[in-house]
């Protein structure tokens, strides 16, 4: 075993796909620290915890995490109701993130800055896969991973107006107008959305309960479209 096997395996993101992850790599003893940009599990899942998935939760429960739940007693919900983001949360990926054989290995408030190899650059590359991860946070501390898995999804990094994958023209001086994804129409976000009209950019699922929600909010607002 070489030195890099000795060190940990960086994972991400604290959300369902990097907490499964650490659920199996505790189950393949292999040593793992979860890095978490929010204050708390599931950070990015609980701002659109007023949505539905579209997945039951048959699907939405990864098996080794499963596993360790149920050892500690945890009862999984009906497998085939669909959950809200908030139901994920509480009802999964807060237990789970609790576990003792998880929570030592958790770091909120940890968003990495930079990912690169140890002493390499783009000059020196000799031994490359052989040579650490080197995982630097905002903060300025630094880590050393044998290997990494990014789970920090999409959330933070929303697509952008224009095509090609480049911002709209002027799209960056209307910012203050644009929300990105999934506002809560009939909850949190209805003041910003009452009685005004709304451009929907997008024909997707997001685009599509956006909708949905904002039609039923013009019921209340004869005036908006």
């Amino acid at each position: 075993m070489s030195a890099v096997d000795n060190l940990p395996v960086v994972v991400i993101g604290a959300g369902p796909v990097g907490l499964a992850a650490a659920a199996h790599l505790h189950e393949r003893g292999i040593a793992f620290t979860v890095l978490e940009a929010g204050d708390t599990q599931g950070a990015a899942v609980r701002q659109w915890g007023h949505v539905r998935v579209f997945s039951p939760w048959r699907y939405d429960i990864d098996p080794a995490a499963r596993r360790l739940l149920e050892e500690a007693g945890w009862v999984a919900p009906d497998l085939e109701a669909l959950p809200t983001g908030a139901e994920l949360v509480g009802d999964y990926l807060q237990p789970l993130a609790e576990l003792p054989q998880l929570k030592p290995h958790v770091r909120f408030g940890a968003r990495v800055a930079a990912i690169s190899r140890l002493g390499l650059d783009r000059l020196r590359s000799a031994g490359r896969d052989t040579t650490p991860f080197l995982v630097r946070l905002a903060d300025g501390d630094e880590l050393l991973a044998r290997a990494v898995v990014d789970a920090s999804g999409t959330w933070g990094t929303p697509n952008v107006l224009g095509a090609s994958g480049l911002p709209a023209r002027g799209e960056a001086d209307v910012a203050a107008f644009l929300e990105h994804a999934l506002p809560d129409v009939l909850g949190l976000d209805r003041d910003r959305f009452a009685g005004r009209h709304t451009l929907v950019v997008g024909a997707g699922h997001s685009a599509a309960n956006t909708l949905l929600s904002l039609a039923e909010l013009a019921a209340a607002y004869r005036e908006r479209r």
